[in-house]
């Protein structure tokens, strides 16, 4: 694949990610390190069990990969009175372009 085309295109999801997504402070698990950047934080039904029989609200957070988030990171939303903190828990997708991760709220 044209290596061009590839940087344009990640170039192209960060900024829809700016427009469309809400900021966050992201702490990577790795290496302690923090990054303000922009994430989708979304809360729906979805199918669980062998058979998918019943259904539980599952939150998911969307980002950038080229922001590097992994399983184990947090990240920070700013809050009224206090912020609130996710931890992401799963890799639901990856498609080089943006990361969907499974989160999970910390008390």
């Amino acid at each position: 694949m044209n290596p061009e085309f590839v940087t344009t295109f990640r170039e192209a999801t960060a900024n829809l990610m700016a427009v469309w997504g809400g900021p966050a402070l992201h702490t990577s698990a790795a290496t302690q390190g923090e990054a303000t950047v922009s994430i989708v934080l979304d809360t729906q039904a979805v199918p669980v069990g062998e058979f998918g029989e019943r259904m539980e609200l599952q939150t998911t957070v969307q980002i950038a990969a080229s922001s590097g988030a992994a399983v184990g990171d947090t990240f920070t939303v700013a809050s009224d009175p206090t912020p609130v903190i996710w931890t992401a828990v799963q890799l639901l997708s990856d498609d080089s372009y943006l990361r969907t991760f499974a989160v999970r709220k910390e008390p």
